[in-house]
C-alpha cells in the first residue's frame, strides 16, 4: 500500500528499493529541476540553469551504519547530491560535493567500474563540500 501511495504521487518509479527514488524526487523538487529518464545515464536531475546532479543516497539503521554509496559509473555530471536517511525514511543529513571533489576523494574502482563515495569525517569537513538542508523538500513531498 505505502510503495503504491508513493508511485501514484510520482516520488518513486520502480518496485527497487524506494532510498533511490525517494531521494532524487526530494533533490528535483530542492532544485525545481526535473529528474532524468530511465534511458539517460549518468545524472539524475537537471537544474533550471542546466547543471547535472547525480543523486545517491543511503538508508542508515541503528543496526547498520553503513557509509558506502552505490558506484558513479559515468561522467556525465557536474554535482553529486548526497541524502542520508535514518531508519523511519527521514532525511539527517544532504550534501552537495563537485565533481572534483568526487574524483580527489575517490579513485575509480576497476571490480565495480566506478568511484564509490564513503560519506567520512574527512569529506563532510572538506570546505568544498556544501551541506544541503533539503528536509523542507522532503516534507513538501510528503516523506
Amino acid at each position: 500500500m505505502i510503495m503504491r501511495e508513493l508511485r501514484h504521487r510520482k516520488i518513486i518509479r520502480t518496485n527497487n528499493n524506494p532510498v533511490g527514488d525517494i531521494a532524487e524526487a526530494i533533490v528535483a523538487d530542492y532544485y525545481q529541476g526535473e529528474r532524468g529518464t530511465f534511458s539517460q545515464a549518468g545524472w539524475d536531475v537537471k537544474t533550471p540553469a542546466g547543471e547535472l546532479i547525480q543523486v545517491k543516497a543511503m538508508r542508515q539503521t541503528g543496526e547498520d551504519k553503513r557509509r558506502n554509496l552505490s558506484p558513479i559509473r559515468d561522467e556525465d555530471y557536474h554535482v553529486v547530491v548526497v541524502a542520508v536517511f535514518n531508519e523511519d525514511f527521514l532525511v539527517t543529513e544532504g550534501f552537495r560535493i563537485p565533481r572534483k571533489v568526487v574524483e580527489e576523494h575517490f579513485p575509480n574502482r576497476s571490480h565495480v567500474n566506478g568511484r564509490v563515495i564513503v560519506v567520512t569525517q574527512a569529506l563532510r569537513k572538506d570546505p568544498r563540500v556544501q551541506h544541503l538542508d533539503v528536509s523542507v523538500a522532503a516534507q513538501r513531498l510528503g516523506t
